[in-house]
């Protein structure tokens, strides 16, 4: 029983640190990357990207209400064993996002909506493999996806609801920001 215990705490301990690290590699791909250079992206950051537009909000408190909303949705409606797989990233990433505005910094020197588009997305896709592979979910629109998925279209694929949601995020900030923003969210 003791062994159980204590792989059970070195695995918490393990997934807490990579979670971390992944938490800080997505809010720096937004923070330090993607508003800089203006840009947009699918999901959850999209979504409150396109509202920071238009309220006069910290972006990452506008991300904490929108995940914490979504945490709150997913609890109701998919169980508080699915919500348990979101509620850590649904709290690091936002308190995560919150230093990294503190600290504004900016990968690039000037602005550069390709270097910007392509190292977003690298820092963004490490984020999530490092927390999809420890099957961790950073609870935006793949929770959003799979909501949609066990109330409306039990017959649709998890990755075409999300690609149709993420392709709507970025065809609106297409209306929001220009089509060249919309664009370069695709990369």
């Amino acid at each position: 029983m003791k062994k159980i215990t204590e792989e059970r705490v070195k695995n918490l301990v393990v997934d807490f640190i990579l979670i971390l690290i992944a938490c800080c590699l997505g809010a720096f791909a937004t923070v330090s990357i993607m508003l800089p250079n203006g840009l947009s992206s699918g999901g959850l950051t999209g979504v409150i990207r396109i509202l920071h537009n238009y309220l006069p909000l910290d972006f990452s408190a506008m991300y904490y209400i929108g995940a914490l909303i979504i945490l709150a949705i997913c609890a109701i409606v998919l169980g508080l064993k699915e919500a348990k797989k979101i509620v850590l990233m649904s709290i690091m990433y936002p308190t995560v996002m919150v230093v990294f505005e503190q600290m504004n910094f900016q990968l690039l020197e000037e602005k550069d909506m390709f270097l910007a588009a392509i190292y977003c997305g690298i820092f963004s896709g490490i984020c999530s493999g490092i927390a999809f592979s420890r099957g961790y979910s950073s609870g935006g629109s793949d929770t959003v996806a799979k909501i949609i998925q066990k109330k409306l279209f039990p017959h649709v694929s998890l990755s075409k609801l999300l690609m149709a949601i993420d392709a709507g995020v970025i065809v609106t900030s297409g209306f929001v920001f220009g089509r060249n923003i919309a664009l370069y969210a695709l990369v």
